[in-house]
């Protein structure tokens, strides 16, 4: 009868601090201070840069966006393709880092990518100053679409870069 008051009582104590823990991961983003009002809470997603481009085969186009907090995150690209003069690859970097190349073709007008960035391998960087006596230096973050030159997509597309929140 002990062996199972102690056992109920233990898995009961077990929830309860599971619970308090999802909590404090829920509230966390909400406890930095009021100045920081950069950080993009979790399941949010802050939009940094949309143009609508066209691209020759072996040539390439980039946008630069700064993200302002040291917060590991969700990287999004959102591609819409409207004409494809030249069916063919695509390459996605970031801070000149392939991320992924595809295949731009009408079977797939619509493209998300999605990619991570984690401790020891951060593909999206938040700015800095080089230094107070010299010119302030802000590190930004560039994404680039390349299309290769043999092989590669000719035609017009929009994107959409966007971060989502990972705590």
């Amino acid at each position: 009868m002990n062996l199972k008051k102690t056992i109920t009582l233990e898995i009961a104590s077990a929830v309860v601090v599971l619970v308090v823990v999802l909590i404090l991961v829920q509230i966390t983003p909400y406890l930095v201070s009021s100045s920081k009002t950069d950080q993009i809470g979790v399941f949010s997603q802050k939009e940094f840069g949309q143009n609508t481009v066209s691209l020759l085969a072996g040539h390439k186009t980039s946008c630069r966006f700064n993200y302002s907090t040291f917060d590991p995150a969700i990287l999004v690209v959102d591609l819409a393709f409207q004409s494809w003069q030249t069916p063919g690859y695509l390459s996605l970097y970031c801070n000149g880092i392939l991320i992924v190349t595809f295949e731009a073709t009408p079977r797939n007008p619509d493209v998300q990518l999605t990619t991570i960035t984690v401790s020891g391998y951060d593909l999206v960087k938040p700015h800095y100053q080089l230094s107070q006596v010299f010119s302030t230096y802000t590190y930004g973050n560039e994404i680039s679409f390349v299309s290769s030159v043999e092989g590669g997509y000719e035609g017009t597309f929009s994107y959409k870069i966007s971060v989502r929140g990972s705590r």
